[in-house]
């Protein structure tokens, strides 16, 4: 599962932050980001770029003043 969910995003986080956050972090990405309020979802190339992206950025990183989260998404009639 390469897909990302990011949570626990500002209002007003763009998906330009999102991406320069992952450049800084050397994690690749495919597509672009959706930006919801308050989350966001990605893909990543391979599950290995996925899980370094979890392991990189979830819980250790602050975009606007607040920790984000990241985690595999996972689609709602599977949770």
């Amino acid at each position: 599962m390469n897909k990302l969910y990011i949570g626990n995003l500002g209002e007003n986080v763009s998906p330009l932050d999102l991406e320069s956050l992952f450049k800084e972090s050397k994690i690749p990405f495919t597509g672009q980001f959706l930006v919801k309020t308050g989350y966001a979802f990605v893909d990543c190339p391979d599950e290995n770029w996925a899980m370094k992206a979890i392991e990189a950025l979830s819980g250790k990183v602050e975009l606007h003043g607040k920790l984000i989260e990241v985690e595999h998404s996972v689609p709602k009639r599977q949770r």
